[in-house]
């Protein structure tokens, strides 16, 4: 458009700075020898892949152990230099969760918790003038409050215009599981038929910690609150990745 009405040059804003972490001193870097109630950080990756395909500038801070010190000196530090930070894990009620409040202690938290399923401990506010997005720890939660919440908010800070993600009504094959009280984002695969017809099914297990449950899907399947089990065949509302980034 630009170079058809002949501007050669135009002002532009700087990308936007984004620091991510994980905190839990059960997270360990690949390559690491596993202990007893230890896991591979797989949060960190994620967070990359999806913040690069946003085209913003990204700081990884690693992964910080469950100590407030720490994690008040890595929220401090990130505020200097990010525009929005993000970090996984410690937003929950366990001993160890020190998160909310140490963001808190350095600002302000505008919330914590939300009536969805998976991503209940996300937590949102701000380290000073920096933006900070608490997500939960699981990996499905974390990918799931980041398309719903953190995508959104950065794509307005990088001066983009606010768009509602395309919800499409399709027939589901599966029977979906689902108790009423929180709305749910199920992961689905959309596919053509042999009858020809766009349909969509559950990639099975749901649980917030079943990372291949992502892996395996092209969408998500909405469920509002008030829903309970579905049945196969009925109308569900559903979510495209591609329509997400």
């Amino acid at each position: 458009m630009l170079a058809s009405l002949g501007i050669a040059h135009v002002k532009v804003i700087r990308r936007l700075r984004v620091a991510f972490l994980a905190t839990g001193d059960e997270l360990r870097a690949l390559g690491e020898p596993l202990q007893l109630g230890e896991i591979y950080d797989s949060n960190r990756y994620t967070l990359y892949g999806m913040l690069s395909r946003l085209g913003v500038q990204i700081i990884d801070l690693g992964i910080v152990r469950d100590r407030p010190e720490d994690i008040k000196t890595a929220f401090s530090e990130a505020a200097r230099t990010a525009d929005a930070v993000i970090s996984s894990g410690g937003v929950s009620v366990g001993e160890a969760d020190y998160v909310k409040e140490i963001v808190g202690s350095l600002g302000r938290v505008h919330f914590w918790k939300i009536s969805m399923k998976p991503g209940r401990p996300l937590a949102f506010g701000k380290l000073g003038e920096t933006l900070f997005f608490g997500l939960p720890g699981n990996p499905v939660s974390a990918m799931t409050t980041f398309y719903q919440f953190v995508q959104p908010a950065l794509q307005r800070l990088m001066g983009q215009t606010a768009r509602q993600p395309l919800l499409i009504k399709l027939p589901t094959l599966s029977q979906l599981k689902k108790n009423p009280g929180r709305m749910e984002f199920q992961r689905g695969i959309a596919a053509i038929g042999e009858n020809g017809q766009l349909a969509v099914s559950s990639t099975g297990e749901q649980g917030s910690g079943i990372l291949s449950s992502m892996s395996k899907a092209n969408c998500f399947i909405v469920l509002p609150a008030e829903a309970g089990t579905v049945a196969a065949g009925s109308l569900v509302d559903v979510q495209l990745f591609e329509g997400l980034i």
